[in-house]
C-alpha cells in the first residue's frame, strides 16, 4: 500500500483547495499531534484510517501529507486527493443485515440456521457434524464489500473452519486501515464495521448420541429382508436433534452384512407411510440403519460419505451415529442414513416418467424384469427404479433401460466417444472419490449406483453416483485393515485381480474424464478440501465417541482404539490426496509420447520409447511412455506414437 495509494496523482500540479481543506493543512505546520485517529478523507470518497497505537508521526509539507507506521513505512499522499482531515468517522458504514449457515451450501448443517446480529457481534446455533461452513449473509448498500483479513468474501461461495470465532469487516471498497499484521509489521487492511461471528456447534460436549427405539407389533424378531414388520419407532435426539415417535415398518437389508440371526447386529430398512424428517433430515418415506458390524469399520461409513460431500458426487448421504434398541435390547452403534432412491431426501429429479436408477452389482439380486446384462461388458445391472409394473409412474420399459446403458458400455469397450453416453463432471468425481479411498467395490463392481433422467432422450447421459459402501475401503482390501497400506499404491495398478478393473480404467484414462479429474483434485487439495475432511475425521469420532464405547462391550471382539484410528485416518488421507494428486497432474499435464519433454511429438521420441522397450533404455515418464493410456508401456504405444505422427493429429 505504502505510497502507492496516490501514485496515479504523482506528477500532477498542486491545485488550490477549498477553504476548509486549506485550513485542515494549516494545523499540520511540521509534526503535528496524533493523540487520535487520523482519518484521511479522500476525493475518491475513500477514506483511510491511521490509528495512534500503529503511528510513528504524522507529517505535512509543500503539497503532500505523510503518515509513518510504527515500523517505518511511509504513507504519502498528494494533498490534491484529499477532501479534508479529521479525527473521526464522518461517513455511514454498511452492515450485515443477515447471516445464516444453510443447508444448501452446507450439506453437515442439519437444519437451516440463522444468526442473531447484535451489535458487532454475531451468534449462531448450528446443528450438524462438522466445523468447516460456507455463510450465507446479505449487507445493508449493494455497494459494500465483506472480508476477512485481506480476502474479499462472497455470500454461498468462501468456506472456512469456525472451530474459532471469524471476524468479517463490511466497508467500502478502497477504505482502509493501518494494522498490526504481527512481528512488529504493519499494513494497510479493508476498513468498515468489524463483527465477530461465534458459531456454537450443538453437538459439542454430547454425552450421548441420539437413540433408536423399534417395537415391533407383539416384539417379533426382524428376521427376513424380504417382508417388512409393523413397528413403533421413537427417536430421543438427546435435546440436541429433533425427538419424534411415529409409527413405521421395518425389514432387514443388506448382503454379507446380513447374518440372518434376529439377535445379530444387521442392517434394517425403514420406511414410513408419510414422508418425515427423522433427526432433522430433508423429508423422506425410506431410511436405512447401517450396522457397521465389520471389526474396526465404525468410521468407514461416516468418512467415505463426508469425502463424497466434499468433492461433490451427487446427491451424498448423511451419517448420524445413534444407539439402537430393538424390543428393548440394546442392538448397537448405527449410522442413521437415506435409502439411495429417486426421492427428495435422495436423488431428486424433476421428473421421474423416464428416469432410470440403476445398481451395477455382482450379486445380480433384483427381481426378473428388474435386471439385465449389459453387452458387450457384461456388466450385471439392478434396475432400481423404475418399477416397470406400474405403467402409471413410468413410459419406460426395460428394453429401453437395457439399450441405453449398452450405447455406454460399447463405447468404453471400444474406447470411442465415452463421454457422449456419461456425464464427465460427475464421472470423475465420482472416480476421483473411489480412487482416493481405495473402495476397490467399483472394479467387482458393487453397489455402483448411476442414473439417467431422461432414457428416451439422446442429450441426457448417465450420472454415477450416489456413492454407496466403504466398509471394504480404505485399504481394507489389500491388508484387512484400515488406513494403514501404504497410501501412494496407484489404484489403477494395483497387483490384486477385479473383474471390470480393465472397463473402469478405461473410463477413467479418456482425455475429458482426465482434465476433469485434475480439476477436482486441484480445488480439493488447493481449496481447503482435504484440511475439512481431516478435521471431520476427528470432529466425527468426538462426538460418536459415547456411542463407540458402548458397541465396544456389545460387539465384544472389536478391540479398535478408535480414537486412535481417527488421527490415523486423518493422517493417512492427507498422504493420500497429495500422492494422488501429484500422479494426475503430471498426467493431466504431460503430452502422450513427448518422451524428451519438449512439448512436441517427433522422431526422437519413437527411438526413446523404442530403446525404453528393447533394452530398459533411459529413465522415462511413464505417463507420457503410456501413449495410448492402456495402463501399461508395451509395443502398442509405439505404433500409436507413429500413427499420431503420420497423421499430425498431435
Amino acid at each position: 500500500m505504502k505510497s502507492t495509494f496516490s501514485s496515479r496523482c504523482h506528477g500532477l500540479r498542486f491545485r488550490s483547495m477549498a477553504l476548509g481543506i486549506l485550513s485542515a493543512l494549516a494545523l499540520m505546520c511540521g509534526q503535528v499531534a496524533h493523540a487520535e485517529t487520523t482519518f484521511v478523507y479522500l476525493k475518491t470518497g475513500n477514506v483511510h484510517v491511521f490509528p495512534d497505537s500503529c503511528v510513528m508521526s504524522v507529517n505535512s509539507g509543500s503539497g503532500y501529507f505523510t503518515v509513518t507506521a510504527r515500523d517505518g513505512q511511509v504513507y504519502t499522499y498528494i494533498s490534491s486527493t484529499i477532501s479534508y482531515l479529521g479525527h473521526s468517522l464522518n461517513k455511514e458504514m454498511p452492515e450485515f443485515t443477515s447471516f445464516s449457515l444453510d443447508n444448501k451450501y452446507n450439506h453437515q448443517v442439519i437444519i437451516d440456521a440463522d444468526g442473531v446480529i447484535t451489535a458487532n457481534r454475531v451468534n449462531v446455533d448450528v446443528l450438524g457434524i462438522g466445523k468447516w461452513l460456507t455463510p450465507s449473509f446479505t449487507v445493508s448498500d449493494s455497494l459494500a464489500v465483506v472480508h476477512m483479513g485481506a480476502d474479499e468474501q462472497h455470500s454461498n461461495v468462501n468456506r472456512y473452519s469456525f472451530a474459532t470465532d471469524r471476524v468479517y469487516t463490511v466497508g467500502y471498497e478502497g477504505d482502509m486501515i493501518l494494522t498490526p499484521l504481527g512481528d512488529g509489521q504493519y499494513g494497510m487492511m479493508p476498513y468498515g464495521r468489524q463483527y465477530t461471528v461465534h458459531v456454537n456447534f450443538l453437538t459439542d460436549g454430547n454425552t450421548a448420541v441420539p437413540r433408536i427405539d423399534i417395537n415391533t407389533v407383539n416384539g417379533e424378531n426382524i428376521s427376513s429382508r424380504d417382508y417388512y414388520l409393523d413397528a413403533e419407532i421413537i427417536i430421543d435426539g438427546q435435546g440436541i436433534f429433533p425427538s419424534m415417535t411415529d409409527s413405521v415398518q421395518i425389514k432387514g437389508r443388506g448382503h454379507n452384512s446380513w447374518t440372518g440371526d434376529p439377535n445379530g447386529k444387521n442392517p434394517y430398512r425403514l420406511k414410513f407411510k408419510n414422508k418425515v424428517k427423522p433427526l432433522g433430515l430433508k423429508k423422506g418415506k425410506s431410511w436405512v440403519l447401517l450396522a457397521n458390524r465389520m471389526w474396526g469399520s465404525m468410521l468407514t461409513n461416516a468418512f467415505g460419505h463426508k469425502a463424497g460431500s466434499i468433492i461433490g458426487t451427487p446427491a451424498p448421504n448423511h451419517i448420524i451415529p445413534v444407539d439402537l434398541y430393538i424390543n428393548g435390547v440394546y442392538k448397537g452403534s448405527y449410522n442413521f442414513t437415506e435409502k439411495i432412491g429417486f426421492a427428495n431426501n435422495s436423488v431428486d429429479i424433476p421428473d421421474e416418467t423416464a428416469a432410470a436408477l440403476l445398481e451395477i452389482d455382482v450379486n445380480y439380486d433384483c427381481e426378473p424384469g428388474q435386471k439385465f446384462v449389459a453387452y458387450p461388458s457384461g456388466l450385471l445391472v439392478n434396475v432400481h427404479e423404475p418399477e416397470f409394473a406400474d405403467t402409471a409412474s413410468t413410459v419406460l420399459k426395460l428394453k429401453d433401460v437395457e439399450h441405453r446403458f449398452e450405447y455406454f458400455t460399447t463405447a468404453v469397450v471400444n474406447n470411442d466417444h465415452i463421454t457422449d453416453h456419461v456425464d464427465a463432471d460427475y464421472m470423475a468425481r465420482y472416480m476421483m472419490l473411489n480412487e482416493y479411498i481405495y473402495n476397490f467395490e467399483m472394479f467387482n463392481p458393487k453397489s455402483v449406483w448411476c442414473y439417467h433422467e431422461n432414457i428416451l432422450d439422446d442429450s441426457t447421459k448417465f450420472i454415477f453416483g450416489p456413492v454407496w459402501d466403504f466398509d471394504w475401503a480404505f485399504g481394507y482390501d489389500i491388508d484387512r485393515n484400515y488406513y494403514t497400506c501404504d497410501p501412494t499404491i496407484d489404484y489403477y495398478t494395483t497387483d490384486k485381480e477385479y473383474w471390470q478393473r480393465d472397463f473402469m480404467t478405461t473410463i477413467r484414462h479418456d482425455p475429458e474424464i482426465v482434465q476433469q479429474l485434475y480439476r477436482h483434485w486441484d480445488n480439493f487439495v488447493n481449496n481447503h478440501g482435504i484440511d475439512e475432511l481431516c478435521d471431520y475425521c476427528i470432529e466425527y469420532y468426538n462426538y460418536a465417541l459415547p456411542s463407540l464405547l458402548m458397541n465396544r462391550w456389545y460387539i465384544k471382539n472389536d478391540y479398535t482404539d478408535y480414537g486412535e484410528q481417527a488421527q490415523l485416518a486423518a493422517a493417512w488421507l492427507r498422504a493420500r490426496a497429495m500422492a494422488v494428486y501429484e500422479r494426475i497432474k503430471a498426467e493431466a499435464t504431460t503430452l502422450p509420447g513427448d518422451l524428451n519433454d519438449n512439448g512436441k511429438l517427433d522422431i526422437d521420441d519413437v527411438t526413446m520409447l523404442i530403446d525404453y522397450l528393447l533394452s530398459g533404455g533411459s529413465d522415462i515418464n511413464p505417463v507420457a511412455a503410456d501413449v495410448d493410456q492402456s495402463g501399461n508401456v508395451s509395443i502398442d504405444d509405439v505404433t500409436t506414437l507413429i500413427d499420431l505422427l503420420l497423421s499430425g493429429s498431435h
